[in-house]
């Protein structure tokens, strides 16, 4: 990705969504919206700015197409980072690809789906799948080894232990995937996939499935394995 960006700054914008089904919290917000503005480089002269908006992303498929492209229009990143919760997991995994369609099938928070005509005439010839243009496989092991050298404290048996980086490597699970779903999750994918194809010529985008995450310090977690996710994709490990 440095390849084709400039060395001085690389504009990445992270976001999250808001509530959905009986999710109040929702981590992948709380996560984004803890993140710095700012990401120290190994590139003494490269700056990572990360941009997040003010608000979560509604889990809704209309408000999405109209956010994530105003976004993209605003803030013209050189990276992506949707964050999303997947609630039958307990590891960090980031996704491969989406899909074009099967964004009829489950209604939104609002009650509505994306219907196949309303696909037909926003997408219209786009192709039936799209993945990212990083080398996802590549990052995945440096992402793990970035991981391991995270230490956090985490609450067991009703007391706080902090546990060493060889333990916590252990207990943060980071994988990859190709399951993104055709929900909300899939849906703001395969959005940010197709506009940043129209705008760079590449695919710079990612989606990062986050576990149900409680309470501030399992958050803080999260936010560190999120930072060593960003970390590597910019710098192309």
């Amino acid at each position: 990705m440095t390849k084709s960006t400039p060395p001085d700054e690389v504009r990445v914008l992270v976001t999250g969504f808001g509530p959905f089904l009986d999710i109040t919290t929702n981590p992948s917000w709380e996560i984004a919206r803890a993140l710095p503005p700012d990401l120290q480089s190994s590139h003494p002269s490269s700056r990572i700015r990360l941009i997040v908006p003010a608000s979560p992303l509604p889990a809704a498929y209309h408000p999405i197409l109209a956010q994530t492209t105003a976004l993209i229009d605003q803030h013209d990143p050189h990276l992506i980072v949707h964050i999303g919760l997947a609630v039958d997991r307990d590891y960090f995994a980031v996704e491969q690809s989406a899909a074009k369609d099967g964004y009829h099938d489950i209604p939104d928070v609002d009650r509505k789906v994306f219907t196949r005509a309303e696909n037909k005439k926003v997408f219209g010839k786009a192709a039936e799948e799209l993945r990212t243009a990083l080398d996802l496989e590549a990052a995945v092991g440096a992402w793990q080894g970035a991981c391991s050298g995270i230490v956090a404290t985490r609450k067991e048996g009703g007391k706080k232990k902090k546990k060493t980086a060889k333990e916590l490597a252990r207990a943060v699970d980071v994988r990859l995937s190709d399951d993104v779903g055709t929900f909300v999750c899939g849906f703001a994918y395969y959005v940010s996939l197709l506009e940043m194809q129209k705008r760079w010529g590449r695919r710079d985008v990612v989606f990062l499935h986050v576990p149900r995450l409680e309470g501030a310090e399992e958050v803080r977690g999260g936010v560190e394995v999120t930072k060593a996710l960003i970390r590597v994709l910019v710098e192309g490990q």
